[in-house]
């Protein structure tokens, strides 16, 4: 291969890829989404604090009561509608993004980014338990995905300002852009990348700066954390982490069934299912109404003051409400409703451990936020993600070895129960219930690039390119390792830690990650 020829090679590789013009592009989208996102927080706060106004000014007034429910019935079916005809829009939004980065779907950016903005805030007006943060995210994608359709000069680097304006959508919902970051690293990709965070931390901190002139840098959750838990109590860590364990197993299996369960009731039409969690809003709106929307309110009054009785029924009505909803298909996040089931539980955790086992009043706070983050690494399995997200939607930054245990232990006792992190096991399913239409690829010829790390231990540990046995549309065309470039022929051997680049047909990505990532992955 002669000069030019090779330097025209390594510049179609991703990795080769000047990275000044990329980092420009992932801070437009970090600005863009910025904004987008801002704006949406905005909405739903307001659209939150309607809410509970509108079921307080109705309560005791029978002709308004019923002009509530004719009002909840048709909302319910308008929002059916919607996600009838883009369904890409429903649920939390987080599959959708990995799907689209992993090539198991296409949609139109603009147009899911508007129907999800509209869609989450009408759910939030009617009560329903989402959160902020799944939409969020998804919007953020959106506008990745719109500047990437614009801008970007490969496939890989459409990927990465999708996954970027993710990041960025992530860290404006919950002001924790770190987190975000993480989360692109650890729930999309999981694998790390130095162009990959590159592009994450651009976005994210650019999107933290339009956010932060907007809401401030205050944590979202205010916790008053004065003393350590001492070292002669931390033994609670243990079994809270095994009951946070098991509490995340129940969660996963809970809300993969009412999806289900939805499926398999004939009588009631995929349009007339947010139906359902419309009306469940209005009922508990009236009786109560502590358990509506995203749970704001009840992290603003947990306390050690409160009973025991008032702590479980919090949990299991909340809980079952999130489940409700969530099956129906209706479009709002997961991930803020994980970390207020979280603080109930810790809520439980903490009056049960100042009332009878002896701890100070003042280690409540402390325990909440354990249990926050101990129920998200058991649900989520990104144990890292939590430990960060806690440390910044709380500030409480004394804590990192308390939350690395307890986060521990609940990851290792849902991965022991064999339960599947919940954002896969949704993309699966998703996967299974799409087949996506063919006519959303351009081409189904055209050519894309998947990049791959390989893992000490993995399959593809030690072993030379010809003894692979990679799918049959499949062709890795460069291996990066170290700060060398190779290009690569059948008896080259793959050591940990190279950065494989395949290219293979647009059409059959999907499978091909999959398949690499079993390879590629010490899973």
């Amino acid at each position: 291969m002669d000069r030019k020829n090779k330097k025209d090679y390594w510049s179609a590789l991703p990795f080769e890829s000047n990275r000044l013009p990329l980092l420009g592009r992932s801070l437009i989208v970090g600005l863009f989404a910025g904004v987008v996102v801002s704006c949406f927080r905005l909405a739903i706060v307001l659209a939150e604090d309607t809410s509970f106004s509108v079921y307080e000014f109705v309560s005791g007034k029978p002709l308004l009561i019923v002009l509530l429910f004719v009002t909840l019935v048709a909302t319910g079916y308008g929002i059916g509608r919607l996600i009838k005809a883009l369904p890409m829009s429903n649920s939390s939004g987080i599959p959708q993004v990995k799907g689209l980065i992993t090539g198991h779907f296409d949609y139109s950016w603009w147009k899911i980014l508007i129907a999800k903005f509209i869609g989450s805030n009408i759910t939030t007006l009617g009560g329903l338990a989402f959160g902020r943060e799944g939409p969020a995210i998804q919007l953020g994608g959106c506008v990745g995905q719109g500047v990437g359709k614009k801008f970007a000069r490969t496939p890989s680097e459409k990927k990465m300002l999708i996954a970027s304006g993710a990041a960025a959508g992530l860290g404006v919902a919950l002001n924790a852009p770190i987190a975000g970051v993480m989360f692109a690293i650890e729930e999309i990709f999981k694998y790390f990348s130095p162009l990959i965070l590159l592009c994450t931390m651009s976005a994210a901190l650019a999107a933290q700066f339009v956010a932060s002139n907007i809401f401030g840098i205050e944590p979202i959750f205010h916790f008053d954390v004065v003393n350590n838990i001492p070292f002669s109590d931390l033994w609670l860590l243990i079994p809270m982490g095994i009951i946070l364990g098991f509490g995340g197993v129940i969660y996963n299996y809970s809300l993969l069934k009412s999806q289900r369960v939805y499926k398999r009731i004939r009588r009631l039409p995929a349009v007339w299912r947010p139906v359902v969690p419309f009306l469940l809003a209005g009922v508990l709106g009236l009786i109560f109404p502590e358990v509506l929307c995203s749970g704001d309110i009840i992290m603003k009054n947990l306390d050690v003051s409160l009973s025991m009785k008032f702590l479980l029924l919090l949990l299991a009505v909340k809980f079952v409400f999130f489940v409700v909803c969530f099956g129906s298909g209706a479009p709002g996040g997961n991930l803020y409703p994980i970390l207020v089931l979280g603080a109930i539980f810790g809520a439980i955790f903490g009056v049960f451990a100042v009332n009878q086992l002896g701890f100070a009043p003042e280690l409540f706070a402390n325990i909440v936020i354990l249990a926050m983050a101990g129920y998200f690494s058991a649900i989520a399995r990104t144990p890292i993600t939590g430990i960060i997200l806690l440390l910044e939607v709380t500030g409480s930054f004394q804590q990192l070895m308390p939350l690395a245990v307890v986060s521990l232990v609940a990851f290792v006792v849902a991965d022991l129960l064999k339960s599947q992190p919940i954002y896969e096991a949704l993309l699966d399913a998703r996967v299974a219930e799409e087949n996506p239409d063919p006519q959303l690829i351009e081409d189904k010829k055209q050519k894309t690039t998947v990049e791959m790390i390989v893992h000490h231990g993995s399959f593809a540990d030690g072993k030379l390119i010809k003894k692979l046995p990679l799918p049959g549309n499949c062709l890795i065309i460069g291996i990066k390792r170290g700060e060398c470039c190779i290009i690569p022929h059948g008896d080259t051997r793959i050591l940990p830690g190279d950065y494989l680049v395949v290219v293979t047909d647009q059409s059959g990505m999907a499978e091909a990650y999959v398949e690499l990532t079993q390879m590629t992955s010490c899973k």
